[in-house]
């Protein structure tokens, strides 16, 4: 089969398109074609949020839904081209059921799937060392903690801050990963406890959520994080909340904190998350069972689609 990826930058290491590279070459070891020139003949066409360009007359219109815009200003105006995919799409892909449920409240119902995101489960490469996280944590008597994402206020880095102090033994620190986070810590000696270690890169990730103990991800509303599905593939479990689709790839691998208010599928800011209770709560340790995640079955559920 040829698939074409619409809207998908191969070279970008941002989520949607991490993934989007993690599922072409899947597809490519099982035997299909990618196709990059939209001016080509190909069987399927495979948008990524909304179209690039308008499918081929005759392909399969699959269209993987990366969530909708639910500012009230921006709901008309940045849903456009989403929704006329959606709208004229064969297939609809939805990356969990908190987003399937959310575009047919807004949108009606629409025939599709529920598929979540997924990756290679080996571990990384243990003879490379990609960072020092390994020394790190063999000079550390605690548990590390980290957190990972393209910071904006959505993603709640306070809150996972606030959680890990509230939680956190003396011997334990923490790792900010990602671009962008919110104002660090003014007392010097919790400074000492959570290190930023800024953007890196894939591998470097996969190998920090290997030796970590714990990943801290609060984030209000998120559809289907890849960062918390790589860190699940490297064995470390994941503390969320209930709300969006992160739960729904968690599962038994991590604690689960309940929202202190749900969310109604209505339009919000989403800058404005919804307040939450940090506690203490107990962490045991546990083993990560996350084979669901396997990228190899994720492609075969797409190409089922596209057959």
């Amino acid at each position: 089969m040829k698939i074409y990826f619409s809207n998908v930058n191969f070279g970008s290491s941002s989520g949607p398109n991490s993934f989007a590279s993690r599922l072409a070459n899947q597809f490519k070891i099982q035997g299909h074609e990618i196709i990059e020139n939209h001016n080509k003949y190909y069987d399927s066409f495979l948008c990524f949020i909304e179209p690039d360009c308008k499918p081929r007359a005759g392909s399969k219109f699959i269209h993987r839904l990366d969530g909708i815009w639910f500012k009230p200003d921006q709901f008309k105006t940045h849903n456009k081209n989403i929704k006329w995919a959606y709208d004229n799409c064969d297939h609809v892909v939805w990356q969990s059921e908190f987003d399937k449920k959310m575009t047919q409240h807004h949108w009606g119902e629409r025939r599709g799937s529920v598929i979540h995101n997924g990756i290679d489960l080996e571990s990384v490469d243990k003879k490379i060392k990609y960072t020092n996280i390994e020394e790190l944590k063999s000079k550390t008597a605690g548990r590390i903690f980290v957190s990972s994402a393209s910071w904006h206020r959505q993603k709640r880095l306070k809150e996972n801050i606030q959680f890990f102090l509230k939680n956190k033994n003396n011997d334990d620190l923490m790792i900010v990963l990602g671009k962008n986070p919110d104002p660090g810590i003014d007392n010097l000696q919790l400074r000492q406890k959570i290190i930023y270690a800024g953007e890196l890169t894939h591998e470097q990730c996969l190998e920090t959520y290997r030796y970590c103990d714990w990943m801290i991800h609060l984030a209000w509303l998120d559809h289907c994080p890849n960062v918390v599905v790589e860190a699940l593939s490297q064995g470390c479990p994941v503390i969320c909340t209930d709300s969006g689709g992160t739960k729904e790839i968690v599962k038994e691998n991590g604690v689960i904190i309940p929202e202190t208010k749900p969310y109604n599928f209505e339009l919000a800011d989403y800058d404005k998350p919804y307040t939450i209770d940090i506690s203490k709560i107990n962490l045991e340790k546990m083993k990560v069972q996350c084979q669901y995640l396997d990228i190899e079955n994720v492609a075969r559920k797409y190409l089922e689609i596209m057959k």
